[in-house]
């Protein structure tokens, strides 16, 4: 799973956006370009790239920054690049005190954290992605980058596709039918090879990603299940390929597959039949 690197985003055109009729496109343009900064949460964006990444205007694009610079939900650094603001984090962090599956699960990501010395991160599912809601740091000299709020997709990840094998057949084959970028020389991107992938995932119980979505980290991830039996969250372990090989990631598996249940058996929810 890429944490250090940038996100890529669809671009998003203006008059995709005009047609939404129910959907106000202030509001959606707005978002828009929230969501290209949080993609570029480190280094930030310049007024150019922000243009080219929601597809509107120079003078449109600044008047909406300017907007979002008042609202404290974007912010300006010295080199005149843009960046998330603090109110986000005001707004996250009351969204994230509130998550029952967040609270519940601490405690077991804490002790997975503890069993394998390595990241552990807790994400849900939003659209072709997963969306990071929670992560324990490894304790290791060597760590990785990734933050809360990081969206990465589905078919490269050990986490998306611990969630994907569990999704409805509809929504597997809306997901396929869609571009799946090349994250990596090792990312699937054949709608054969990854329906292959999802029926030994969901077999198995937990899914790996052996450098799919970034060069050197290995992942393995399981789902986390409502009282419904619906997918709901994921779980995975993280780690450099120098410690986390794939044979260390498939010999976790039964572990984090465990932590999964257990995270949903806190959250009311069990393991389909």
């Amino acid at each position: 799973m890429v944490h250090g690197r940038a996100i890529p985003h669809r671009r998003l055109e203006s008059t995709a956006l005009e047609s939404q009729s129910s959907t106000s496109t202030t509001v959606a343009k707005a978002f828009a370009i929230l969501r290209a900064l949080s993609a570029e949460a480190r280094e930030g964006m310049n007024l150019s790239e922000v243009c080219a990444r929601v597809g509107m205007s120079r003078s449109t694009t600044h008047r909406y920054l300017t907007t979002l610079e008042k609202l404290d939900l974007a912010e300006r650094d010295g080199g005149d690049r843009f960046h998330l603001g603090p109110q986000l984090v005001a707004l996250a962090g009351s969204y994230l005190a509130n998550s029952d599956l967040r609270r519940e699960s601490m405690p077991l990501l804490q002790e997975l954290a503890s069993q394998t010395q390595e990241t552990i991160h807790l994400a849900v599912p939003s659209g072709n992605e997963v969306v990071y809601i929670d992560k324990v740091d490894s304790r290791q000299a060597i760590q990785m980058y990734s933050y809360i709020g990081a969206r990465l997709p589905m078919h490269s990840t050990a986490l998306g596709k611990s969630i994907l094998a569990h999704l409805g057949a509809e929504q597997i084959e809306n997901l396929i039918s869609a571009r799946l970028s090349k994250r990596t020389p090792r990312t699937i991107t054949t709608a054969e090879a990854l329906r292959r992938e999802l029926v030994l995932v969901k077999a198995q119980g937990f899914a790996v990603d052996d450098e799919e979505n970034e060069i050197g980290i290995c992942c393995v991830g399981a789902p986390i299940f409502d009282y419904t039996q619906r997918v709901v969250a994921a779980v995975s372990v993280s780690g450099p390929t120098n410690r986390m090989t794939s044979e260390r990631a498939t010999q976790l598996g039964p572990l984090v597959k465990k932590a999964a249940a257990r995270i949903s058996r806190r959250v009311g929810g069990s393991l389909p039949v």
